[in-house]
């Protein structure tokens, strides 16, 4: 099994680069995972860029802080599928896994949020335990959207041998650590960010340093520029991940 998870799709360059590239490898793949929390203008997700995603060949859609942002987003995570973070409270919208199946094989994806500088909700840790023992799978790869680095790593290697991929996402920026824990799960704390990198991750130059250097509130507006096609590949060998790679691919 070949698993494809594209790191955070940013406003439209990051749509861009999913429309123009991921139908040319889909077939390369049995499953293709996205995070799609910033694809409608970089905060959010609509129904045109869900269509757009979907349309390009993703099979699921994951979100994050910014999964509320958009009003569509709460027709389609009821019926669509679209995993938001496992540990939102109990009575929250939609739901924090879902499984992908193929020939018999269950691959059970669950997002949850970090806690450190980002909305206190309830212990990621134990969410992914309760899921783990909760539903059937053959194997399952937890995708933790969080800030800081130390919270991912503790997570992954909390999960150490017991699922088969701990991938980080949120800060828009990929890290060089895509390897192995000891106990055999694949791990990277940041996949990246899908969108342009002429961007302050993802928004507009000026803005942004109009924020640092007044130090007062500015309006989010996302960045334009070539795209950027961000994401990393899972290779499984049975339950576990045998070879994990980031993956790229520029805009001509």
């Amino acid at each position: 099994m070949r698993v494809l998870f594209v790191g955070d799709v940013v406003a439209r360059p990051g749509l861009r680069a999913v429309a123009l590239h991921l139908p040319d490898v889909r077939d390369r793949y049995d499953w293709v995972i996205v995070n799609g929390e910033n694809a409608a203008g970089g905060k959010g997700l609509d129904k045109k860029s869900y269509r757009i995603l979907r349309e390009a060949g993703a099979d699921l859609i994951t979100l994050g802080n910014h999964a509320w942002d958009k009003k569509d987003v709460f027709d389609l995570i009821e019926r669509e599928p679209i995993v938001r973070a496992a540990n939102y409270p109990p009575g929250t919208p939609g739901r924090g896994w879902w499984v992908l199946e193929r020939g018999g094989f269950r691959l059970l994806v669950i997002q949850v949020m970090g806690r450190v500088f980002m909305d206190a909700l309830d212990d990621p840790f134990r969410t992914v335990d309760r899921l783990l023992e909760e539903v059937e799978h053959d194997a399952a790869i937890v995708e933790i959207h969080a800030e800081a680095t130390s919270e991912k790593y503790a997570l992954g290697f909390y999960l150490d041998g017991r699922v088969a991929a701990v991938l980080g996402t949120h800060t828009h920026v990929p890290t060089l650590d895509a390897g192995f824990l000891p106990g055999g799960t694949a791990f990277q704390a940041d996949v990246g960010m899908t969108g342009t990198y002429r961007s302050i991750i993802g928004g507009e130059v000026k803005t942004f340093l109009d924020r640092f250097l007044t130090a007062r509130p500015q309006p989010f507006r996302s960045a334009e520029g070539p795209a950027l096609f961000v994401a990393t590949e899972l290779v499984f060998d049975g339950p576990r991940v045998q070879a994990i790679s980031p993956y790229r691919w520029e805009e001509p």
